[in-house]
């Protein structure tokens, strides 16, 4: 899979704003997406002036079913309305976020109270051999994070900048390990935050046939952030609230799915934010590659809320799956069953989280929700030479990584379900999507009420 550059400054956003209503959104003030020229040219006429467009993506046989970026849309969500509410398929460009925020607010979840549990037959946890058992660390999914992707907050942004939950792992020893069977070995795209570079990257990722397989954009621990109403965060040697993202997951599945080749491009920021029309043209990107080049899987671990289910981002996946690229993404982190997107696609694969001793009480859920995997407290690679300003308690230095750390949310257990995928590729000899029908669909997999097939790590 080919690699973009590197944008100068990868952590630049526009600004974001929030929609309010009963199920809120956020989205890019002054912009609209619309599907066609005439949609387009629509949205002009009840403005009553010509915007700046930008294509971002469609069939050249079909130039009607582009859809297009409409910069400089005064009020674009009552201009949105009105195209709409005259047929025309325009929307706002939504803006998802990295998942992580185990503050769960919506009470105790209806199918695994205790006296449920207690009825349930498999209340026995099919965890008890995980390695991620023993770890005293309780790691928060993001509670540190800025952006508060919980669609019932007023708004997703706090003005104070504050760190990454990562918590370091010392001493993890990983030996190298061969997948071998008759089948091959998958083509992974990752959309995220990076890869950690030079330095930075860990041996898990960057030693022995691992350095030719695995690539992606730079993600860097700590880099020039800017927020809303002109805020900016300067570097300041703290790491970054999501930097380590896409390294902790191409680690998940490098770990479960050794030999897999990995690409991780750059579409969530530092702050953990990621752009709709973006993400897209990623998207498009990737189904567009030739065959030998093109991914087998998708990994999307972002998503939120969204106006009529987000149709351009809709229409993205949708080719990506005609392409033949399975497409999984997390749930969210939210502990609401109000759907996320783009888990709750028709045909996406959406993952919640497990802890050892069964479903976590962030985890979204709902008949969206297709499989879970473990979630909690999950061991895999990072930074390998950070350390940050926070004192040492005791011991430990809380901000010191080598290579490894611990981190929790839907966000990890997707790229668990990737990598099952990967595996039954290889040692079943089928296709991705042979091989996501083994793992998630099958008849006789255990299954959660509104968590879908239990898929192991």
């Amino acid at each position: 899979m080919s690699t973009p550059e590197d944008r100068s400054d990868s952590n630049r956003r526009p600004p974001i704003g929030w929609s309010g209503g009963a199920v809120p959104y956020a989205y890019v003030p002054g912009r609209a997406l619309a599907r066609g020229d005439e949609a387009a040219r629509h949205v002009d006429r009840i403005m009553d002036r010509e915007h700046e467009r930008r294509a971002i993506g469609g069939r050249e046989e079909a130039p009607e079913a582009e859809w297009t970026i409409l910069e400089g849309v005064e009020d674009s969500l009552p201009a949105i309305a009105l195209a709409r509410a005259d047929g025309f398929d325009v929307q706002p460009d939504h803006v998802f976020f990295a998942h992580g925020d185990d503050d769960c607010s919506c009470g105790p979840h209806p199918f695994w109270t205790y006296d449920a549990l207690v009825a349930d037959p498999y209340r026995a946890n099919p965890y008890r051999a995980n390695p991620y058992r023993a770890n005293p660390y309780r790691a928060n999914p993001y509670r540190a994070n800025p952006y508060r992707s919980n669609p019932y907050r007023s708004n997703p942004y706090e003005a104070i900048l504050q760190t990454s939950s990562a918590i370091p792992a010392t001493g993890r020893e990983f030996p190298l390990r061969e997948l071998d069977g008759p089948g091959r070995h998958p083509r992974i795209a990752v959309l995220d935050t990076g890869l950690a570079k030079g330095k930075q990257l860990p041996d898990l990722l960057g030693s022995g046939d691992a350095a030719a397989r695995i690539s992606g954009d730079p993600d860097r621990p700590d880099s020039k952030l800017h927020g809303d109403a002109g805020i900016t965060w300067a570097k300041d040697n703290w790491l970054d609230p999501v930097a380590g993202h896409g390294t902790f997951i191409a680690g998940i599945i490098e770990q479960l799915a050794p030999g897999s080749t990995i690409h991780i491009q750059h579409a969530i920021s530092g702050l953990g934010d990621a752009i709709e029309s973006e993400v897209i043209q990623k998207i498009l990107g990737l189904a567009a590659l030739p065959d030998d080049e093109r991914p087998h899987i998708l990994s999307l671990s972002f998503g939120g809320t969204a106006q009529e289910q987000a149709p351009a981002l809709r229409s993205a996946i949708r080719k990506a799956r005609l392409a033949g690229i399975v497409v999984v993404a997390s749930a969210g982190n939210d502990g609401t069953s109000e759907a996320q997107y783009p888990a709750a696609y028709n045909g996406v694969i959406a993952v919640g989280a497990l802890a050892p001793d069964g479903p976590t009480p962030w985890t979204n859920y709902g008949q969206w929700v297709d499989a879970c995997a473990p979630g909690a407290d999950l061991v895999s690679s990072f930074f390998a030479k950070f350390d940050g300003p926070q004192p040492r308690i005791n011991t430990v230095d809380p901000d010191k990584f080598e290579g490894w750390a611990i981190w929790s949310g839907t966000s990890f257990a997707g790229p668990v379900v990737v990598a099952a995928i990967a595996r039954e590729m290889v040692v079943g000899a089928c296709s991705a999507k042979e091989a996501a029908d083994r793992i998630v669909y099958a008849p006789s997999a255990l299954r959660i009420r509104c968590l879908g097939t239990v898929v192991a790590a």
